[in-house]
């Protein structure tokens, strides 16, 4: 994966995942997904970088048989 590294703790467990801007796009990809939002300028990239891993991890728990 290339772009900007992240790292999250929920629960005791750590995620990782990576966040590129494109534009004024802001995309976080880990292994089970990847999901994009428009940068606020008020936000630092990694605060929202972290948001929306965190929101990704959220998801991925709630699916029924995810093994995180």
């Amino acid at each position: 994966m290339s772009g900007h590294a992240i790292h999250i703790k929920v629960d005791g467990r750590t995620y990782a995942g990576t966040f590129k801007v494109d534009r004024k796009m802001l995309t976080v990809t880990t292994t089970y997904g990847k999901k994009s939002a428009e940068i606020d300028p008020r936000v630092a990239h990694e605060t929202l970088a972290h948001q929306l891993l965190q929101e990704l991890v959220q998801q991925e728990k709630s699916r029924k048989g995810s093994t995180l």
